[in-house]
């Protein structure tokens, strides 16, 4: 019996792969030349040349003499993408509003609208459509590439067929069949705190070294973590790992949206701390009459009470962080939303309670952070998910370009 002839791998495929190879490297590279292309990457200089010609002619690319002078002879000729050439629409969907932004091949956000919350989600989903409709319009100068979009909660990365976001009030609501009702191009789908950690390691600044095992933790109005481990986004089996907000910090205690109880999520989100500020406040209303923009406001013109509801929370985060250090064993946890903002409040404080529950020898590795885009981590994950499945072929591989080896590249061009 013969066996199947394996296919042919395409000519313009292993063009294509080259272009985005060498188009990622003049991403992450300030100041690159064809001649640096050609030692990074391994191919000869007439390829490289090919490949870089072309693309100059397809407008991807400009090519001029370096800004900074030059130490002998003429100054040297280094490559720079034209972001507009191509362009990537992110949108994030949280419990308040909708946020839709366009950035071009660099990832930096051009374009950017809001849209507030309707009480009905066919209305609401039909107005974002809409918008993501205008937003590409308008760049009819480029290329669309696609549309990434944040969500919270349980949700089909396929088809955005939303499970359950119970933090938005949603239980199958087919998301991805209304926002890409007319639309031609391709639609990416991913919870928030996954795109959060993959904002953080796409969207670095050029030539500096992304983190490779991390854990990003979101805090608004839930507590979900995304997971990186050797540079991949952590799915699990049925793409629903790393629901850490949903694991049990105190047994019996506080029933849970998710219906379990004593959730992490249930004493340290941004839901949780509000909730804690009002009780102690004794609040009549059932609804925190406070936000945590506010609690923190105080918290740094001396309100006691409001600092007192910063560190009882920041205990419970400690707590939790070591569960998440015992677990993955990351060089570091990023972390958003109100954390961030109040981190030099709630610093020691989460330290102190994480140090209660692991040994130095366990910690001193660990580095905590805030993240580096703040409020716009989702809505930057949503566009790197765009722009990583352009530039890798895969936005499975949140690699930022700078960790490719020559072996990675096709040798012919």
């Amino acid at each position: 019996m013969s066996l199947p002839r394996r296919s042919a791998l395409r000519k313009s495929d292993v063009r294509e792969t080259n272009e985005r190879l060498l188009l990622n490297i003049i991403r992450q590279n300030v100041g690159v030349s064809r001649a640096d292309l050609a030692r990074i990457t391994g191919f000869s200089p007439s390829s490289v040349t090919f490949v870089v010609n072309r693309m100059i002619r397809d407008g991807l690319l400009t090519e001029a003499p370096s800004d900074a002078p030059a130490q002998v002879g003429r100054r040297p000729l280094i490559l720079r993408l034209r972001p507009e050439s191509l362009f990537a629409v992110g949108v994030e969907i949280t419990r308040s509003e909708a946020r839709i932004a366009c950035a071009g091949l660099d990832g930096r956000i051009s374009k950017l609208r809001t849209l507030p919350r309707q009480q009905d989600h066919h209305v609401f989903l039909v107005r974002v459509r809409d918008a993501i409709r205008a937003m590409a319009g308008k760049n009819s100068d480029g290329r669309l590439l696609g549309v990434g979009v944040s969500l919270a909660g349980t949700i089909n990365r396929a088809t955005g067929y939303v499970v359950a976001a119970e933090n938005l009030g949603w239980v199958g609501v087919d998301v991805g069949q209304v926002l890409s009702d007319g639309l031609a191009a391709p639609f990416y789908y991913e919870n928030d705190a996954k795109l959060s950690a993959l904002a953080e390691r796409w969207c670095c600044e050029p030539g500096s070294k992304p983190l490779d095992n991390f854990v990003f933790l979101t805090l608004s109005p839930g507590l979900g973590t995304g997971v990186v481990i050797e540079g991949r986004l952590f799915h699990g089996s049925t793409g629903e790992a790393s629901e850490f907000g949903h694991t049990s910090l105190v047994p019996d205690g506080r029933r849970c949206v998710c219906g379990s109880a004593g959730c992490w999520e249930e004493y340290a989100s941004q839901r949780a701390l509000e909730r804690l500020y009002s009780e102690k406040r004794g609040d009549p209303c059932p609804q925190p009459c406070v936000d945590a923009d506010v609690i923190i406001r105080l918290a740094r013109n001396g309100d006691s009470m409001a600092l007192e509801v910063l560190r009882e929370t920041a205990s419970y985060l400690g707590a939790g962080c070591a569960n998440l250090n015992a677990a993955f064993n990351p060089e570091a946890i990023i972390v958003g939303d109100y954390l961030a903002s109040a981190w030099d409040l709630m610093e020691d404080a989460v330290w102190s309670s994480l140090r209660l529950r692991a040994p130095n020898r366990y910690l001193n590795h660990l580095r905590i952070a805030p993240s580096r885009h703040g409020r716009d981590s989702a809505l930057m994950g949503a566009l790197a998910l765009v722009l990583s499945t352009f530039f890798t072929g895969s936005g499975q591989n949140t690699g930022n370009g700078t960790a490719l080896q020559p072996a990675t590249a096709q040798r012919r061009a």
